[in-house]
């Protein structure tokens, strides 16, 4: 009986097979050897796994050419440059008055210098005074202002302070804490900063398969449904009228959960903002990955917004890859059954901070997997088959338990 349970377990398993949407596509050939980076389209990361591990690139020989997605943090403005410190000499805080920050000048002139700030929320009045002596000071700003303290992504900011060209080889830096609190100076220095795009960040809009209004208890309410599951990490929005607004949104999805034997809706929240009429339409969300998703907006007693367009955008990703001349390439995806291919190339290279050259690709096809034929189907694969050895082992199980029965009841007489 136990084996036939066993047979029966693997005669199953052997039966499943995975079902897939397979997408692919061409990369436009190269003018030159060497790396370069590739952008994956959106209507290729649709059919895709979410994390992508069943994207491959082949060669005309049917060989997998090596590659690595490029990281996520080099996406963004990249801030190249020759920052040399100061020296700080001394560095003293009264509580509740001043901090001030005594530096030395490696230049014959100096008419600015770059600070590198702690995030904060806020501003800050500094003075500024020189001298030759660390003794005698004198004034070089009299009521300075620091504004923008905090930076969107990374955890500290570079702010450029200007003065009067000078030649003093110590430099002071006080800072008013009489009715703020204190910032945390990081460095004092000068620095040619250059700011670079690594790779293009330019959006790309997702096709929507439908999208609703509705106007219920003071708030908007819009349901935006893709074709199938899709990335999106940004709206853009535009309104038309009123003139003036100020109002709330959440984004959100639903999702369901058990709760005493039933299923009961909920939502799940994405992202909130406030839509303004002084500020740009653009809001940035946590990468999110869903089918329908949702924007309520709470209008209070407002006139509701007239929205003309709504976009749905997805950020860029790329992959890098060597390429030769003029050779054509392949890509492939939409198997769930890969697993992330192991290359060597990303710890052989170090190039994801630099500039590479853009390779695109193009004429993006899809095709349904190749299925068994099923006319060469064994008898032992066969369903009629399965069906008895199922009752075969019911009838066994059956036996053995009124043999059991049978002996039970004998022993108790």
């Amino acid at each position: 009986m136990i084996k036939s349970i066993i047979f029966f377990i693997l005669l199953t398993g052997s039966m499943s097979f995975a079902q897939s949407h397979l997408v692919s596509g061409n990369i436009t050939p190269v003018k030159e050897d060497g790396l370069y980076r590739i952008r994956i389209p959106q209507n290729i990361r649709s059919y895709a796994t979410k994390d992508l591990r069943d994207f491959r690139v082949w060669d005309t020989k049917g060989q997998q050419v090596p590659y690595f997605i490029q990281p996520t943090s080099d996406y963004k403005k990249t801030k190249v440059s020759d920052f040399e410190a100061f020296p700080i000499i001394s560095n003293t805080r009264i509580a509740d008055s001043n901090a001030t920050y005594i530096f030395k000048n490696s230049y014959k002139t100096l008419d600015k210098a770059v600070l590198l700030i702690a995030n904060y929320q806020g501003n800050k009045t500094y003075r500024l005074e020189g001298s030759n002596d660390q003794e005698h000071w004198f004034g070089l700003v009299n009521s300075g202002q620091l504004n923008q303290l905090s930076h969107a992504i990374e955890t500290r900011v570079y702010k450029t302070i200007h003065f009067p060209v000078c030649s003093y080889p110590y430099l002071k830096i006080v800072f008013d804490d009489r009715h703020s609190l204190p910032i945390n100076l990081l460095e004092i220095g000068i620095a040619n900063t250059e700011t670079l795009d690594i790779v293009p960040v330019t959006m790309e809009n997702v096709p929507v398969e439908s999208i609703t209004f509705l106007e219920k208890d003071k708030k908007t309410q819009i349901h935006a449904r893709f074709e199938r599951p899709e990335g999106i990490d940004q709206i853009q929005m535009v309104i038309t009228a009123p003139d003036l607004y100020s109002r709330n949104a959440e984004l959100y999805t639903l999702k369901e959960e058990e709760v005493k034997r039933r299923l009961e809706t909920y939502r799940e929240y994405i992202a909130t903002f406030t839509i303004r009429s002084d500020k740009a339409l653009v809001f940035d969300l946590p990468t999110t990955i869903e089918q329908d998703i949702y924007l309520e907006i709470d209008n209070k007693d407002n006139p509701k917004l007239h929205i003309s367009d709504i976009h749905f955008m997805q950020a860029p990703v790329y992959l890098v890859a060597s390429l030769k001349q003029g050779e054509p390439y392949k890509v492939t995806a939409g198997n769930d059954n890969l697993n992330f291919p192991d290359y060597d190339i990303f710890d052989a290279t170090n190039t994801t901070k630099n500039e590479l050259p853009i390779a695109e690709i193009n004429t993006v096809a899809y095709q349904q997997p190749v299925t068994k034929a099923k006319d060469a189907i064994p008898f032992w694969q066969q369903s009629w088959f399965m069906w008895c050895c199922i009752g075969l082992a019911a009838i066994m199980i059956s036996y053995f338990a009124f043999s059991l029965l049978k002996d039970l009841s004998k022993n108790k007489h």
